[in-house]
């Protein structure tokens, strides 16, 4: 299998005593659940020793009641990982944490997102590389290889060396290490727990569930060291806005999660100020309405669950029925996973879309009717032609899409699974919404404009305009180099000036 990029969550705990963190750690793990579902893994460290288990499936398949009894411990520190496809193949062994050093000198690490300039880091590493080897366990390599008196020296200077997306939580002797690179690509935030010691993880929902209150987010570029000491920043690194990525926004994080839009320059620190994902969902539904008015509308549905706040704001907008008749059934197999990031076999996601949704079979609901639905995003089109067909199928006249992102004309190379353009729909036809919308078998395609997509970010405060539209999301704060093709670091490592 190819090259297969990444999107995880990743969790690490610090406590100044060595205390049972287990179940505080794998609680605040299953708030980034959906960011992985291929495989999960912990490592933390008792008096003597690291502990480490890794498996595939999700967390309650691989923290059974019976491992978690065989792991009871207490520690020092904790870190668990849910992975989505790393840069390496699905092979066991690339499963997180990665562990390197001697027994009494083991780094671990975890890593959300996908580093830059890899086939350049293979070259310089030299001798015989594991095949399949993911970008994280290269990462490890070069810090094992990296010159330096100690852990501090080591990691200051590998992380200089390296590019594109990536938070890493990572834990030697007894210290935590929480590192997010210069364009902060992917999320990452601490807060304090109440009893002393601190939670650092992708999301916000994994704090909301373990009761923690988020202090700040992780800076672009920061090395922060956590030890019983506190907090000592390595690296300073730069608040204010970066390049976070867009997709994010639209259908990977959670709608309960917020992130800043940084409407000011110290708004990292003000989680207060943050944006919920929830009501900028519902603000690209709104900007859909004022692009797409579809008034004849019979209802509108929100394709469960990122499609849901689009649909409502869409519908609120324009005085139009919501109608929540299509179901999410978390009770089958494929219920509780997210389709799009089955990427391990492709040709299998349309069979799967009608075990995981469900419509209410109700002829009055849906005979004649004019059906809008609402998606976060329409990447492949391969689910979008399947819930198009059951539509149809429920007696339905018309059905037309609203998308609150962008058409995908690019892959992405900094962290979402989006491998190669063949697997897009949007390259296939140019962008051309009646194209696709044909493709696909709908009435019609409403896509979000890109200016509208960002708008619903930043509320009233105006966008900057560049000279060349194809920066208009790196200028903005954003990454949108899936649509744009301008990414804030290209494949191999070269940062882009704009």
């Amino acid at each position: 299998m190819g090259k297969i990029t990444e999107k995880c969550g990743i969790v690490g705990v610090f406590t100044p005593d060595f205390v049972n963190q287990l179940p505080l750690a794998l609680t605040a793990a299953s708030g980034v659940q959906h960011r992985g579902m291929q495989g999960a893994g912990i490592v933390f460290k008792p008096k003597t020793g690291i502990v480490k288990h890794t498996d595939k499936g999700l967390l309650q398949d691989v923290f059974t009641p019976k491992i978690i009894k065989k792991l009871t411990q207490k520690s020092k520190w904790t870190l668990v990982h849910c992975r989505y496809g790393t840069s390496g193949d699905y092979a066991s062994e690339n499963l997180q944490p990665i562990t390197i050093g001697k027994t009494n000198d083991t780094l671990a690490i975890i890593h959300n997102g996908e580093f830059a300039g890899v086939e350049k880091l293979k070259k310089r590493l030299g001798g015989k590389l594991p095949v399949g080897a993911s970008d994280t366990y290269l990462f490890a390599k070069l810090l094992s290889q990296t010159p330096g008196v100690s852990w501090d020296e080591k990691i200051i200077s590998a992380c200089a060396q390296m590019y594109g997306a990536f938070s890493l939580i990572m834990g030697v002797g007894e210290s935590l290490y929480a590192i997010r690179d210069p364009w902060g690509i992917r999320p990452l935030a601490i807060g304090q727990l109440p009893g002393g010691g601190w939670l650092v993880a992708s999301e916000t929902h994994a704090f909301d569930k373990v009761h923690v209150r988020v202090k700040r987010e992780i800076n672009k570029g920061e090395i922060l060291k956590i030890d019983n000491r506190g907090l000592t920043r390595l690296k300073k690194g730069t608040s204010g806005k970066g390049n976070f990525c867009d997709f994010e926004w639209a259908y990977f994080s959670r709608p309960n999660s917020l992130f800043p839009t940084y409407q000011t320059a110290d708004e990292g620190t003000r989680p207060d100020k943050w944006l919920s994902v929830t009501e900028f969902r519902e603000r690209c539904g709104v900007t859909l309405a004022r692009e797409h008015p579809i008034k004849k509308a019979t209802f509108v549905v929100g394709v469960p669950d990122s499609g849901i706040h689009i649909a409502i704001g869409f519908a609120r907008t324009l005085g139009l029925s919501y109608r929540q008749v299509i179901i999410r059934d978390h009770f089958d197999r494929n219920g509780n996973q997210r389709l799009f990031m089955k990427d391990d076999d492709l040709t299998r996601i349309k069979s799967k879309v009608l075990g995981k949704i469900s419509f209410v079979p109700d002829p009055r609901i849906w005979k004649n009717a004019i059906v809008v639905l609402g998606d976060d995003s329409i990447v492949r089109g391969n689910v979008a032609q399947q819930v198009t067909k059951a539509v149809f199928a429920q007696g339905a006249k018309e059905v037309h899409w609203i998308v609150g992102f962008p058409p995908v004309m690019h892959p992405c190379h900094l962290g979402v699974s989006m491998r190669t353009q063949a697997e897009l729909i949007a390259p296939q036809f140019a962008s051309n919404p009646v194209s696709i919308a044909r493709a696909i078998g709908a009435t019609s395609v409403n896509y979000i404009s890109p200016k509208g997509f960002l708008q619903a970010k930043f509320g009233n405060k105006k966008l900057l305009h560049p000279k060349d539209e194809r920066d208009l999301f790196l200028f903005n704060g954003g990454c949108g180099g899936c649509l744009t093709g301008r990414y804030p670091v290209a494949k191999d490592g070269t940062v882009y000036k704009h």
